[in-house]
């Protein structure tokens, strides 16, 4: 569908930018932002062109809205002044109902959402080939969908569109939780003695590991550890040596403990065993 077509984007963040340049190379782009240093620095050295939102609005097949959720709705009441064809948000959170005044004039709408982390604008583009994009929306917009995800070299799959609030919590519990489950490891572990980045780098094959487990298996068979074998003596000896650490920290250690008693009795730890790990974990440190 790329042949001769041009793809808006309304944005100049990391996400606006990894798109530019991964789409370049079979749409022609048009990138537009409200700083025009910002849009013209997003297309330096890529086969792209910045242009005012009018400029692109007026010349584009198809609008991807990538601002901050927070700027969705002022750039869609100025989108609304121009007929476009179709438009798209990369918002997993707000969905296509964002784009309602667009819906209203006709314009086919949909989420076009990306299940990858985009820190700066190289990791994203450097990691969004391969990843999975969630969408949901009009019909003909979720046809671009297609034809964008192919082009990135991605795979789209549904997601109900009154249910994006409970799609975006399980998005952030394994994109965002889990930069802080590590930042939380290596804050414990640098109080063990243990140099920042050494920790992380002895952290790193543990993580990888239980990664592939999780991904690969059911969870109660992943799970392994003093939850999983019902040793209330280490949790509690884990806490104790918390008592110094910071309140979040602590609460975080109460809270993934409680989550993974379930699955060690899923796996068939006993009751007595539960409530004695269930015990250790509302013990003051």
């Amino acid at each position: 569908m790329s042949q001769g077509l041009t793809v808006g984007i309304v944005g100049a963040g990391s996400v606006g930018q990894a798109l530019a340049r991964l789409l370049a190379a079979d749409f022609d782009v048009i990138v537009s932002s409200r700083s025009r240093a910002r849009a013209a620095g997003a297309v330096a050295g890529i086969d792209a062109r910045a242009a005012t939102l009018e400029a692109l609005a007026s010349s584009s097949d198809c609008v991807i809205v990538a601002v901050p959720d927070r700027a969705v709705p002022e750039v869609v009441a100025e989108l609304a002044r121009f007929d476009l064809a179709a438009a798209l948000q990369t918002s997993g959170a707000l969905g296509p109902a964002s784009l309602a005044p667009l819906r209203k004039r006709g314009v086919p709408c949909a989420m076009f959402h990306p299940l990858q982390t985009f820190p700066t604008p190289d990791a994203g583009a450097q990691r969004l080939p391969g990843s999975l994009v969630g969408v949901c929306g009009d019909d003909r917009a979720l046809a671009w969908c297609e034809g964008l995800a192919v082009a990135l070299r991605c795979t789209t799959f549904k997601v109900a569109e009154d249910q994006l609030a409970q799609y975006h919590a399980a998005a952030v519990l394994a994109s965002n939780c889990v930069v802080g489950l590590v930042d939380a490891a290596a804050t414990l572990m640098e109080g063990a003695g243990v140099e920042r980045m050494d920790a992380l780098r002895a952290l790193r094959p543990l993580l990888d590991a239980s990664l592939e487990n999780a991904s690969t298996m059911e969870a109660n068979q992943a799970l392994t550890g003093p939850i999983a074998r019902g040793d209330a003596v280490t949790v509690r000896r884990h806490l104790g040596s918390m008592r110094n650490s910071p309140t979040a920290l602590v609460g975080l250690y109460r809270a993934c403990g409680e989550y993974l008693l379930n699955l060690a009795q899923r796996r068939g730890l006993s009751d007595s065993q539960a409530t004695a790990v269930r015990s250790a974990l509302s013990e003051e440190c």
